[in-house]
């Protein structure tokens, strides 16, 4: 971790700076702090009247058989995340599989051609769970919904329910709902200025929210500006292909820079340069061995600027308008490794080079481009923005209308215009003309020209996507019964969703084509709540006991139509003790871009071999399944909350999830060969000739090779096969245990202290790569839900001082890339933050609403747990990039001003 001295003196400058800087004083938001981290919230009290719970569509309830674990204003400013995607990723139910940017080998990886983050609940699906902006739907790629876009300054809470609800939201909510609230009691400026350095790495963040609250009205308005390095797999020991010093595998392969010549079945190891006048040293049976993808990145550099805002008006007693919206650009920029390939190199080559006794007309040489061409860099952005204006009318008695329509943009853009052209390529190999050939053998004698033109292959991937939404509901309580008042919601609901998939393949100057597709949504749904026993008829064993009954139905303009419903109960037997239990159907349409796929290309990757060694070659292909349908689930869940004191709350959640149909994707798994037999029979993992076969007959349809060479040149050389594309082959049970506990512990002289811990403890996962396939349990193996994650915190409140101590556990799991199988190790990791406030320390004039923190992430710079895996192409290779963080030590320094 080499120059972490460097960054560490960086740092202390900078914190110099900042505590130099001298500012007005800052005020905080009106209300009352939140405990610090994750809480249940209360499901036997009362919602505010004007509060509707996510969970529930119902105004002044809280969601009845489910429960809602919430991050306050407090958890956001202390939990000293950079984007609102990482904040959400600290909830343990939030697992790191599919749709990240550390890891795309997952399902659902292969469509993050942006390396966007988003969230999976329990690790369900990257797509199963619903993410809101203020209760409705928004804009996204066509793909997933990125958080990030939603500004930290600009939140009031995220508050998370892991429970099927889609008879309540509709299609998505199979493992649960995200909803992102933005601000609306911001009376004031608030800024904020961040930076964090590690060992090759650091990342910033700067912002500012304004906000006014008034007699009838708000206005809010945020804006954040992060920017997050790229770390190379170079600077982490661990990445590497020779994992033997680590008791693991040598991954190394001989695609090297000098590479391996192979002719007539004999491997030579190839000096740096090799002439006529030295092919006599060439030793037959060795060959040269190094690292696999050299110089990749573990992630890539990132660099968001997002805006939100809110105004809220009553322009009389029973009239309201209302809006909220959102810009957000986010750009990337990762380096991929450089290219390697098996070269076939024909004896009309201007600078060929025969070995010692060898008759033939080519030979191959295994061979790295390290020392020829750049890489492939991949650089695009996100862009999304979207406006949602409402109205709401107070009808007679406690009755309310409500309408909004939503108007979101996104553009997503994935360039790359350095690849390998195999057809230059190959040209050049064969070329006798110096100035048009390729030289293989170390001596840089290519001209500049033939350089560029057999790494001009572009691969563009624009995706642009309109979306209008409608929405009118109506809300209220229809009866008084002795226990409380019966209420209904219902409404109607109104998508239109516009995908175009841009791609563009093929050599510079080729243009971007657009394929176009639309859907409508319509929806319906009622939710109603009764409630038999309440305070005012409470009576021994019945503190309350409320009912909640819901159904939607939708119909998709080209994925049919589809009813859910979802039933809850709440018991309270005695006061501060709440048992609930829910049951409930959801659903999931196909995303436009996995019917339709991403492009329609064969891509050539380096698949972990089961039996270990080097990896192995083959070849994926991605493009659409028009035949797709919907994904259904069956979740039930009983659980319940205990306020063993007014400052101890116990909550705790059974659940079980049954998941069919489900929709998966094969492209970026390159650990799928440890599960070859289980795809038997499906087409999907082809060997040998019906490999070869494959391959040509999509070449004969017109897909082309996206990335990578053919071995030697050829596609008849092709040995492995699989198919990307997304099918509804997958069906999976999981049933765990989720579990919060707050204890609030006030003292009379040494301040509060306040323990808080969350956890997430899976029982049972099975899963089946088809309908008729046998169910096999994936419970706590490498890419897949893990049995225990869980976080813990204490902190201690002591004005002006507050000081923090968390502890975030991945348990140890069993790695089944590799035969025989690896135990691996828990991870760990223990963060130290602490903050003053400045203004209570003296100087109130000067210092009145400046808070300085300073943070170190990775107390002990545990590094991860070594994983036997291979590096891959998607992420990972002598860890685990789903289960660890690879940055290691984070020293960060922070300065919050309020006015």
């Amino acid at each position: 971790m080499a120059g972490f001295g460097r960054q560490l003196r960086c740092a202390g400058s900078v914190l110099a700076i900042m505590l130099a800087t001298q500012a007005p004083a800052f005020a905080q938001d009106s209300g009352e702090a939140s405990p610090a981290g994750p809480e249940t919230q209360q499901a036997d009290a009362e919602a505010s009247s004007e509060i509707i719970v996510t969970g529930s569509r119902l105004r002044g309830a809280a969601p009845v058989g489910s429960t809602v674990i919430a991050l306050g204003r407090e958890d956001i400013t202390a939990a000293g995340a950079i984007s609102t995607d990482r904040l959400i990723q600290q909830i343990p139910q939030v697992l790191d599989l599919g749709v990240s940017e550390n890891s795309r080998a997952q399902g659902g990886g292969s469509g993050n051609i942006t390396y966007g983050n988003t969230i999976n609940l329990r690790g369900i699906g990257p797509y199963a769970t619903l993410i809101l902006v203020d209760g409705h739907r928004a804009v996204n790629n066509s793909r997933a919904f990125e958080p990030s876009v939603i500004p930290t300054l600009g939140l009031e809470r995220v508050e998370v329910v892991a429970d099927g609800a889609s008879a309540i939201y509709g299609s998505d909510a199979i493992a649960g709902v995200v909803n992102l609230i933005p601000r609306r009691t911001l009376n004031g400026i608030e800024a904020t200025a961040r930076g964090g350095w590690g060992a090759d790495f650091d990342e910033y963040q700067v912002g500012v929210a304004v906000g006014k609250v008034w007699d009838r009205g708000q206005v809010m308005l945020a804006y954040e500006h992060s920017r997050r390095s790229n770390l190379s797999g170079d600077d982490r020991s661990f990445f590497r292909s020779d994992q033997r010093a680590f008791g693991g595998n040598d991954y190394r392969v001989t695609r090297c820079a000098p590479g391996t010549l192979r002719a007539g079945g004999v491997a030579y190891a190839m000096p740096g340069q090799l002439t006529p006048a030295n092919v006599g040293s060439l030793v037959a049976g060795t060959v040269n061995s190094c690292d696999d993808l050299v110089g990749q990145d573990l992630f890539p550099k990132q660099t968001y600027n997002s805006v939100n805002g809110t105004a809220t008006f009553e322009v009389t007693d029973w009239f309201t308008v209302f809006a909220d919206g959102f810009y957000s650009k986010r750009e990337y920029e990762r380096l991929p490794a450089y290219f390697s390939s098996t070269l076939t190199v024909p004896q009309t080559n201007a600078w060929f080079v025969r070995p010692t006794g060898f008759a033939g007309t080519s030979y191959t040489i295994d061979y790295n481009f390290r020392n020829d061409l750049p890489r492939d860099v991949s650089r695009g952005f996100a862009e999304n923005w979207q406006v949602t204006p409402g109205v709401r009318f107070k009808l007679p008695g406690d009755w309310e209308l409500e309408g909004l329509f939503t108007y979101g943009r996104g553009n997503d853009q994935s360039d790359q215009v350095r690849g390998l052209n195999a057809t230059a390529l190959n040209a050049a190999l064969a070329s006798s003309n110096p100035a048009t050939a390729f030289d293989p053998y170390g001596l840089g004698r290519t001209s500049a020209a033939t350089l560029l033109a057999i790494s001009n292959f572009l691969t563009l991937s624009p995706t642009l996507n309109d979306f209008n939404g409608y929405e009118a509901r109506i809300n209220g309580s229809i009866v008084d019964l002795p226990g409380g008042s019966v209420k209904l919601a219902a409404g109607y609901e109104g998508q239109e969703i516009e995908t175009r998939l841009g791609s563009a393949r093929g050599a510079a100057g080729t243009a971007v084509t657009f394929r176009q597709f639309s859907r409508r949504v319509d929806s319906a749904y009622a939710e109603l709540l009764v409630p038999i026993f309440g305070s005012g008829n409470a009576t021994a064993g019945f503190e309350r006991l409320e009912i909640n009954a819901a159904v939607r139905y939708d119909k998709y303009s080209d994925v049919g139509d589809t009813t859910n419903p979802k039933f809850g109960v709440n018991w309270s037997p005695v006061r501060g003790l709440v048992l609930r239990g829910s049951y409930g159907t959801s659903f999931r349409a196909p995303l436009i871009s996995q019917i339709y796929g991403n492009s329609n290309n064969l891509f050539g990757q380096s698949y972990q071999n089961p039996a270990g060694g080097a990896p192995l070659t083959g070849f994926a292909y991605s493009g659409p399944n028009t035949n797709l349908a919907p994904e259904e689930a069956t979740t039930w869940s009983v659980g319940g909350d205990w306020d063993v004191t007014p400052n101890l709350r116990v909550s705790a959640t059974y659940w079980d999830v049954k998941y069919i149909n489900q929709v998966d994707s094969y492209l970026a798994d390159l650990a799928i060969l440890s599960r070859e037999s289980e795809f038997s029979g499906t087409g999907i993992i082809l060997r040998g000739t019906a490999a070869r076969d494959r391959v040509l007959q999509l070449l004969s349809q017109g897909v082309t090779l996206a990335r990578g060479t053919f071995p030697g040149g050829d596609p008849n050389n092709v040995t492995l096969f699989v198919d990307g594309r997304n099918n509804n082959l997958g069906q999976s049970t999981t049933r765990g245990m989720d579990f919060v506990v707050n204890w609030r512990v006030p003292t009379e002289n040494a301040g509060t202290f306040n323990f808080n811990a969350a956890g997430a403890y899976l029982f049972h996962y099975e899963t089946a790569v088809s309908p008729a396939g046998t169910p096999r349990s994936r419970l706590n193996t490498i890419y897949n839900p893990l049995k225990f994650k869980a976080r813990g915190s204490v902190v201690w409140d002591y004005e002006p001082m507050r000081v923090q101590l968390t502890a975030t556990h991945v348990g140890g799991y069993t790695n089944t890339a590799i035969n025989p199988n690896q135990k691996v190790k828990s991870y760990t990791p223990i963060d130290l933050a602490v903050s003053w406030n400045l203004g209570e320390m003296g100087a109130k004039s000067l210092f009145g609403g400046v808070e300085l923190g300073l943070e170190v992430r990775n107390l002990f710079d545990l590094q991860p747990p070594y994983v036997n895996v291979a590096p891959g192409l998607n992420g990972g290779g002598g860890y685990d990039p789903s289960a660890a963080n690879p940055i290691g030590r984070v020293l960060a320094a922070s300065l919050r001003f309020r006015m």
